[in-house]
């Protein structure tokens, strides 16, 4: 387990990026791993390419997020819009999040 948390570790110090986490009472900076796949969106005859957001974060570096935190990565905020779930390792958190 001890080799695993180091992976991750250097994955996120090479991979990531500087985010600023803002929850009800507390702000502090994390690294986050960032995935912003396009999904196509059909409604009637039109089609549109929908914006997702997926971050991953350590658990040591956030306890426990919820709904309604935000990130701040560069010039952009992001709000969790889904509860979070755990990766199989349950070391890494899953975030889905949308641009406010």
């Amino acid at each position: 387990m001890k080799n695993i948390s180091k992976l991750f570790k250097d994955c996120f110090e090479h991979l990531g990026q500087q985010a600023l986490y803002e929850s009800k009472d507390k702000s502090y900076m994390v690294q986050v791993l960032k995935q912003e796949p396009d999904k196509l969106y059909e409604i009637g005859e039109g089609q549109f390419v929908g914006e997702m957001l997926f971050l991953e974060v350590s658990i040591f570096d956030i306890l426990r997020p919820i709904v309604g935190d935000i990130f701040v990565i560069g010039d952009c905020k992001y709000k969790i819009h889904t509860p979070p779930l755990r990766d199989k390792s349950g070391m890494i958190w899953r975030i889905e999040a949308s641009g406010v």
